[in-house]
């Protein structure tokens, strides 16, 4: 009888130590999965983050926002000036157009370029008052390459280009002339001239144009 209620006892203490290393497995299995699934959380994170940034880098945050005029001179035959409007493409976010943070490259294919030329205060202009040709030429022409950043009104006076906002990039091939001689004081017909926008981030935009084999006209549309 004895021994019969020792080796129930034995079983029951079996049982009992059976059931602890049980319940210690499924403690450290829980734990294990914890550290797995955090693991697989934070992967997944970074995964969309980095497909975010991906996607920022890859898309332009800028557009063209209707026609690129020039201004020609008629008496040399050359165009002078050229006025594009640029926007934020549709669902951006602000962009930073501050000289040195943003800037803005020229090439005129064949006779040169520069890499750099919106790299001075001066060169961003919010408080402009009138936006003819002409008055947006003469502010390009102040600045030392001929490249000027103009934000058209209503603006709150920063030079981040937000939503609502629009500007209008001028570059004065004239005063370029001065930097790249090649250029002269302004572009002959079938002259191509590339300019490239390169926000903080984001890819750049490049805008490309040809001169019209005519320049009868003292303004003219090159689309």
């Amino acid at each position: 009888m004895k021994n019969v209620r020792k080796t129930k006892l034995l079983k029951g203490i079996v049982g009992i130590e059976a059931a602890i290393v049980l319940i210690a497995f499924v403690v450290v299995a829980a734990a294990l999965a914890f550290v797995v699934l955090n693991m697989g959380f934070y992967t997944t994170q970074r995964s969309k983050e980095v497909m975010s940034q991906g996607l920022a880098q890859a898309s332009s945050a800028l557009e063209i926002d209707g026609t690129v005029l020039a201004k020609v001179d008629n008496e040399t035959q050359e165009l002078t000036c050229a006025v594009i409007p640029i926007r934020l493409s549709a669902g951006q976010k602000d962009v930073d157009l501050t000289p040195g943070k943003a800037d803005i490259a020229i090439w005129v294919i064949d006779k040169g370029g520069l890499t750099a030329t919106y790299n001075e205060t001066q060169q961003a202009i919010t408080n402009l008052t009138g936006y003819t040709i002409d008055n947006l030429c003469q502010a390009g022409g102040k600045t030392w390459s001929g490249v000027a950043v103009v934000w058209r009104q209503p603006n709150n006076g920063d030079t981040v280009l937000q939503a609502g906002e629009k500007v209008l990039v001028v570059i004065n091939f004239t005063k370029l002339g001065n930097i790249l001689t090649n250029v002269g004081k302004g572009l002959k017909p079938y002259d191509v001239f590339k300019v490239e926008i390169k926000p903080p981030i984001g890819s750049a935009l490049t805008v490309e144009r040809q001169v019209p084999a005519s320049l009868t006209y003292s303004y003219i549309d090159l689309g």
